[in-house]
């Protein structure tokens, strides 16, 4: 089984990159006119693996389409561009719905917050769900693909989460880190940064982190991963030492791409 599969995956990577899937990663992720060649080539290949490897299914009326098979995986490619080898392989199947949907809820143990989920009916635009899919809408897939927006990302926000639980089970804002970084220290610090935050909107201050970046730990990692790769810029002046802390995990310096 492994053979056939990183032998499925030498012949994608292999293939020479085509023309028409620049455009499809121009028209995926708006960072791909500020990306030097040998990255978009690098995207390029790497999506051809993830959208070959994963089981795709459309809830709801939703068409599963080659541009939104792109646009998830461009961006989740972007995400990896310094872990080449990652391809989220504890997340087999994507579930796309048109829009924000609601789901029903019975009191559990949750993952991302490490307690209780309140039950009742809510709305939500994607979750994320360990060693189970991952599920997302294509309206706010297409909003992110053309432009910095408001800095969100569905999809940068739901595989953040999956890189924090890498680690294990419970998200507690901990990817698994470059082994020249210190661990604790990182984690204090960005535990600190998030206390820091809170402590800002509760004196009035407003600021760029949105307030449900503020509800825990594990959403202030992937709220922020968002606005790394979607405000860079912004991110790097007005949080910097969040900006700072999460380059040395992604390691690639998108404010520096994208000034």
């Amino acid at each position: 089984m492994l053979e056939w599969l990183f032998g499925r995956r030498k012949q994608l990577l292999k293939k020479e990159v085509q023309p028409d899937e620049r455009d499809k990663l121009r028209r995926s992720i708006w960072q791909a006119s500020f990306l030097e060649d040998h990255q978009c080539e690098q995207i390029i290949r790497w999506s051809r693996v993830f959208i070959a490897e994963k089981t795709w299914e459309g809830c709801n009326g939703v068409k599963i389409t080659e541009d939104l098979q792109w646009q998830v995986a461009a961006a989740a490619g972007l995400m990896v561009l310094a872990y080449p080898d990652w391809y989220f392989d504890k997340t087999s199947t994507i579930l796309i719905h048109p829009q924000a949907y609601k789901v029903t809820v019975t009191a559990r143990h949750s993952a991302l917050t490490s307690g209780t989920e309140m039950a009742g009916e809510f709305y939500r635009a994607g979750e994320t769900i360990y060693r189970g899919p991952v599920v997302l809408n294509s309206h706010d897939i297409a909003i992110a693909a053309q432009d910095p927006n408001d800095g969100h990302h569905l999809v940068i926000h739901e595989f953040s989460h999956q890189l924090d639980m890498i680690n294990g089970p419970s998200a507690d804002g901990l990817p698994p880190l470059p082994g020249n970084v210190d661990e604790t220290a990182w984690l204090a610090a960005m535990k600190g940064e998030y206390q820091r935050a809170q402590e800002m909107v509760s004196q009035g201050y407003m600021i760029l982190m949105p307030d449900y970046g503020l509800t825990q730990e594990s959403e202030f990692f992937a709220v922020a991963s968002e606005l790394y790769f979607q405000r860079s810029n912004e991110l790097a002046e007005y949080h910097p030492n969040v900006y700072l802390l999460l380059k040395q995990f992604y390691v690639t310096d998108m404010a520096d791409i994208v000034r």
